[in-house]
């Protein structure tokens, strides 16, 4: 058991972490690929969703 965790700390050691300036980049990078794929996701509901109505119910 405390081989493994003497593994681990080794394999974390190894570890190439980002720095600051790097997570700051890629946390919004992350973030701003989230809003729009939200925003392009909520349109094509809100057309799909229209269209259907339509079909559903021409007269409308």
């Amino acid at each position: 058991m405390l081989r493994s965790f003497d593994d681990i700390f080794n394999e974390l050691r190894k570890v190439i972490w980002p720095s600051w300036g790097e997570l700051r980049t890629m946390t919004f990078v992350v973030i701003v690929t989230v809003i729009v794929v939200s925003i392009v996701l909520g349109i094509i509901d809100f057309v799909l969703s229209n269209s259907l109505v339509k079909f559903e119910f021409p007269t409308r």
